[in-house]
């Protein structure tokens, strides 16, 4: 714990570089295990907040006690805003993926950076670099390929919902990357058990079997919990138009991953967009760690 405390103060930028890469490595595999629990996404947005959340909790109080905020901190404006957006984020990823394609569903999410920029830009007035807005263009390079090969390939519901998370998602980076010094892992806690209270009147809450219940432990008490407790802490080293960029890894490894377990079949043209997506991120990733203010 000393090693890591004191590399995350002699080289902040690549430390918040490796969490964040390993965040995402977390949420890679997520939107194969919801493929994989095959019920309804209410009914998975119900047990999978529940999961989350008394997970999240439970860490909390085990290993981070310290960490719980007063009453005062957790009502503030940044710990209901992380409350609200961790409980519709995952409503709107989990009907996205009902409504269309993983691969539509994980690659609008290529946008967040975009927004995230721009929320950073006029909320917390961060300019972006020259790599990171190169960078930015190769992604958006990306979802031009991939739009241009699926245009009208997927419903516009489903579209929509994603979207929509990509807001949030911009939106929850700024947040983090605003409140540096507050602890939010108790109102991401919240929002994971707000998820089930949006989800539950939409739920039909049909029974699931022991290997269905076990994908939503999976999904919830690991990948969500786990990734998004990782993912908190980037933004405290880096912009948030960089960090939302990083876990743009997920949108092209979670859709080759479903293909490849599944058959789910992204097609040419997402193919070709991912690897642009994916070689903009790697080659801006390698340029942050070989920088010297992040060595």
């Amino acid at each position: 714990m000393y090693r890591i405390s004191r590399f995350a103060a002699q080289r902040p930028e690549a430390f918040g570089v490796w969490i964040t890469l390993i965040g995402v490595a977390f949420f890679i595999p997520d939107a194969l295990v919801v493929r994989l629990i095959g019920a309804d996404t209410m009914t998975i947005a119900v047990w999978r907040g529940v999961a989350a959340g008394v997970a999240t909790l439970g860490w909390q109080a085990i290993f981070a006690r310290h960490s719980f905020p007063s009453w005062h901190e957790l009502v503030s404006p940044a710990s209901l805003a992380m409350i609200f957006l961790q409980g519709v984020g995952s409503v709107f990823f989990l009907g996205s993926l009902g409504a269309t394609s993983a691969a539509n569903a994980l690659l609008i999410l290529a946008t967040a950076p975009f927004l995230a920029a721009l929320l950073s830009w006029a909320v917390l007035g961060e300019r972006i670099t020259r790599d990171t807005a190169l960078a930015i263009l190769g992604v958006f390079a990306g979802v031009a390929i991939i739009a241009a090969g699926s245009a009208g390939g997927g419903r516009l519901w489903g579209d929509l919902l994603a979207l929509a998370n990509a807001v949030v998602m911009a939106t929850y980076y700024v947040m983090l990357r605003h409140a540096k010094t507050q602890s939010l892992l108790t109102a991401i806690a919240l929002g994971y058990l707000l998820t089930s209270v949006l989800a539950l009147p939409f739920a039909p809450l049909e029974p699931l079997d022991l290997l269905q219940s076990g994908f939503v432990l999976l999904s919830g008490a690991v990948i969500l919990a786990g990734g998004a407790a990782l993912l908190m802490i980037g933004p405290r080293y880096l912009p948030a138009a960089e960090v939302s960029m990083i876990a743009m890894l997920e949108v092209v490894a979670g859709p080759l991953l479903v293909w490849a377990v599944i058959g789910e079949h992204p097609g040419a043209m997402t193919l070709t967009g991912g690897a642009v997506i994916l070689s903009a991120i790697l080659a801006h990733t390698a340029l942050r760690l070989r920088q010297p203010g992040a060595a």
